[in-house]
């Protein structure tokens, strides 16, 4: 009779084995991490290069590490962990595609104390993840005692308070470099150019641009609007300030991209009092010692160090500018002076809307609208083409409010409905056929599973007679090594199930959730922001203000009908 209690296991009983018996190694997909702040660019040793060297060297001494992955973040704090790299490698994770992640040291994880002892403590045990910081020597698949769980916390309650300490010298002497006049920023304003060999780098009037600027100036007091300045420029082919900086051409070239002058840059130009000598800083700010993020400041916040260039406007010139505009603005339907009580609510069709004429991201603007003395909000969508440059030119003419845009995106999700009748039992057939297909992919996982078990337990049969004699170890390691490749090639069997399994059920959710999406439209009178972004790809406007829709299923009954069908 079969012994079954306290079965014994030999394919992991390393310390009961003999010496020549072999054991089977775990396999890692390792994902080396390395990050670079900006601060830290210029310190030898440190750059990404020297990081992911050191990484790969540690890699060709452990045979466990089966093949890796680099993920790098150049330029990103570690004060937080908002970084397209990391974000990246821990999706890799979820997924499966990692198990193991590397780094040169705990610093280039990060700096933040909690979050780090949150993820090595707490979040890679329970995703199965191994952690590794080579220079560290710490290694969470090997055994570490209370004292160096310390030193570990020490390393990055250090590595935290270093950062916020940079942080706040940073903070210090860039105000303290604003207030003597010294220009912190990279690039001067159009017109400018910044004098590199002056220790406090002022500006310096850069004339063929400066003429420009004075033009604008100019046009304005003529009583010129925005609008018709910005053709006036157009017109002429002027290179918009960014284009200028990059390309150093005042006029377009050929072979320059098509940059439009849009209205907010004159408006920046209007009001910047750097034209007038001025130099204003601190409009931005940021300060990580205190976790806060960059934001815009208010006016009083700014640091102006009053002439401290040559002006290319005149204080007289200058103010009857900012009169006449700020008139403008005051009485403009399209003001945000006007409604700034007033707050705007959210584009539920972010992302989704283009210009079906340049294919340009459509903008989202609105106008402030008088209806018996009150303040109301007029939303509608516009592309930044929407004008003649000139007669040359082609406009895009694309402009659609947003009530007539809900109306006929409304109708024709609704059209989408009607293929769909009976509501209960078509979302019952898409359940219960993601319920049979996970149902397969168990039981298949499970067989998979009991062969490893049978193979396991042939394997302790065959120890158990190399103990008592019966076989030589010879012969023991011989059946030891053929189950082991059995088994890894199970195991390997059972990961691609996983991953498919993964995948259909992933699928067959976006098709359960575009269904429920569709009937939710049905019975609804207005759009919302998560049913648009599960059924809608992409909406083009065309400039006659018909749209194309392409939605982001062709018939979602086709899978899950499919596979209820076959079962």
């Amino acid at each position: 009779m079969a012994r079954t209690k306290n079965r014994f296991n030999a394919m992991s009983a390393e310390k009961t084995m003999a010496p020549d018996v072999i054991v089977p190694e775990k396999k890692y997909k390792v994902a080396l991490y390395a990050r670079l702040s900006v601060e830290r660019v210029s310190i030898p040793g440190n750059s990404i290069e020297s990081q992911l060297d050191i990484m790969k060297a540690f890699l060709l001494n452990h045979s466990e590490f089966q093949e890796y992955y680099v993920y790098m973040d150049n330029g990103y704090s570690g004060t937080n962990f908002d970084r397209p790299e990391f974000k990246r490698m821990m999706d890799d994770v979820r997924n499966g595609k990692i198990n193991c992640i590397c780094v040169k040291d705990l610093s280039r994880f990060g700096r933040d104390y909690v979050e780090m002892g949150n993820y090595i403590e707490t979040i890679f045990p329970f995703m199965g993840v191994r952690f590794i910081s080579v220079n560290d020597h710490f290694d969470t698949e090997q055994d570490y005692n209370e004292n160096k769980s310390l030193e570990i916390a020490l390393k990055n309650l250090i590595n935290d308070m270093y950062a916020k300490d940079i942080s706040k010298r940073l903070v210090v002497t860039r105000q303290h470099e604003m207030e003597r006049g010294k220009f912190t920023g990279s690039n001067a304003p159009y017109g400018y150019k910044v004098n590199e060999a002056d220790p406090m780098r002022r500006f310096v009037v850069d004339e063929p641009a400066a003429a420009v600027v004075r033009k604008i100036f100019s046009m304005v007091l003529e009583g010129k609007s925005l609008r018709k300045i910005s053709i006036y420029l157009q017109s002429e082919k002027f290179s918009i300030p960014a284009q200028y900086l990059k390309t150093g051409h005042l006029y377009q070239e050929n072979g320059d991209e098509k940059k439009i002058w849009h209205i907010g840059t004159l408006s920046n130009i209007l009001k910047n009092q750097a034209y007038i000598g001025n130099l204003v800083q601190g409009k931005r700010k940021v300060r990580l010692c205190d976790n806060e993020k960059r934001h815009f400041t208010y006016e009083d916040e700014w640091i102006i160090c009053e002439n401290s260039h040559e002006p290319i406007i005149s204080r007289e010139i200058f103010n009857k500018v900012r009169a006449l505009y700020e008139k403008k603005v005051k009485d403009s339907p399209f003001s945000s002076e006007r409604g700034k009580h007033i707050s705007i609510k959210d584009n539920i069709y972010a992302g989704l809307i283009y210009c079906g004429n340049c294919g340009k991201k459509l903008e989202f603007l609105s106008s402030m609208v008088d209806k018996c003395g009150k303040l109301n909000r007029k939303y509608y969508f516009q592309c930044c083409n929407n004008f003649d440059a000139s007669k040359a030119e082609v406009s895009c003419r694309v402009r659609i409010t947003e009530d007539k845009l809900d109306e006929i995106v409304h109708e024709v999700i609704k059209k989408q409905v009607k293929m769909f009748t009976d509501k209960k039992e078509i979302i019952s057939v898409a359940e219960n056929a993601l319920k049979q297909d996970m149902k397969q992919f168990n039981e298949k996982i499970k067989e998979l599973k009991s062969q490893i078990e049978k193979e396991e337990y042939a394997v302790s049969r065959k120890y158990e007679e190399y103990v008592t004699g019966e076989i030589s170890s010879k012969e023991f390691s011989k059946v030891q090594e053929r189950a082991k490749q059995q088994i890894d090639s199970l195991n390997g069997k059972i990961a691609d199930m996983e991953n498919e399994r993964i995948k259909r059920k992933k699928q067959l959710e976006e098709k359960l959730a575009i269904l429920k999406s569709l009937y939710r439209v049905n019975g609804k009178k207005s759009l919302d922001k998560s049913i648009l972004h599960i059924l809608i790809q992409k909406i083009e406007i065309m400039p006659d203000s018909e749209l194309k829709i392409a939605f982001d299923f062709e018939n979602p009954l086709n899978d899950v009908v499919d596979g209820e069908s076959a079962t």
